[in-house]
């Protein structure tokens, strides 16, 4: 009974934040690690090169987040650094600074750049990879009949990769590879659902380090009808 409570307090809680969201406009919120945040004023800039930069600001925080100008989905911690989220806080001389750059470290997301061939009897099998600056990616794969690889999930991460590196897959004719997008380091998402009357709504997630290594986590973020200034 505690359980079925524990989950019906839940679902009310995630309910009632996404009417919260909707009914404060605009709104720009969601946990920081694992604690709530809520910008007290949000606004959007529209750059000269094809990107807006989304600002949530409270008295001593600022979130930022450059992404294209338009409506999809964008990978952050990528070797695109056009696509860019940062955290910074700054009250009576604590400075923190966290973003998404270029970061080496264990694979968090990676995509299929080709499926190769050959790879039929290991349809479900974990294989390892070779390639690339890290090593110890080891990968599940999914293999169409023909033996062509058509995904691929994420055993265990490995260390010293970097965003853009190709790793193969072993096994079959050795010929399906995959590009490590991000790190657990520096990795994020961010999309954009519209773009309406001059204003933007949407949903960002991201894991944005220090020059010391350490990690501040957003999730479950969402930001609706930000104005553009």
């Amino acid at each position: 009974m505690k359980n079925i409570f524990s989950l019906l307090l839940l679902a009310f809680l995630f309910v009632s934040c996404e009417n919260d969201v909707k009914t404060n406009t605009p709104a720009f919120q969601g946990e920081k690690d694992n604690l709530f945040w809520r910008a007290g004023d949000s606004r959007v800039t529209v750059n000269s090169n094809g990107t807006i930069t989304l600002n949530g600001y409270t008295d001593y925080e600022v979130i930022s987040v450059t992404v294209p100008n338009a409506v999809g989905t964008y990978d952050l911690g990528t070797a695109n650094n056009s696509n860019f989220a940062s955290y910074s806080y700054n009250n009576e001389g604590t400075v923190l600074y966290y973003e998404t750059s270029y970061q080496e470290g264990p694979a968090n997301k990676i995509y299929r750049v080709n499926g190769g061939s050959g790879y039929a009897s290991l349809d479900g099998s974990i294989v390892q990879t070779i390639g690339g600056n890290g090593n110890g990616l080891n990968l599940k794969l999914t293999v169409a009949s023909n033996g062509v690889v058509s995904d691929a999930k994420i055993t265990a991460r490995g260390i010293g990769y970097l965003p853009g590196d190709i790793v193969t897959a072993v096994g079959g004719n050795n010929n399906a590879t995959f590009r490590v997008v991000n790190t657990t380091l520096s990795n994020g998402e961010v999309e954009i659902e519209k773009i309406e009357n001059g204003t933007y709504t949407g949903n960002i997630k991201f894991n944005a380090s220090d020059d010391n290594g350490n990690i501040v986590n957003f999730n479950n973020g969402k930001f609706y009808k930000v104005p553009v200034y």
